[in-house]
């Protein structure tokens, strides 16, 4: 129990790091997509941007927890991300 209490804790750490680099709009529309549930319709009305614009947010965010999670990709993985 104890060793996966410590485990959450890393993980929490790594996530806030991953948060703290993303910029402000992509931190508020990632954080508005997967903690609140918004819809990529509300958060493109809330932030008065596209649709496109939402989705490449997320994935910009979405690409820095990557990299904070797992910093080296596994082997196959290069093959796929060029």
């Amino acid at each position: 129990m104890i060793c996966l209490a410590l485990k959450n804790r890393r993980l929490i750490r790594k996530l806030a790091r991953g948060l703290r680099q993303m910029a402000p709009r992509d931190r508020k529309i990632f954080l508005g997509h997967f903690v609140e549930e918004a819809t990529f319709i509300e958060l493109a009305n809330l932030h008065s941007i596209s649709i496109p614009e939402v989705e490449a947010a997320l994935g910009r965010g979405l690409e820095i927890v990557a990299d904070i999670l797992e910093p080296e990709p596994p082997r196959w993985w290069r093959f796929w991300r060029h």
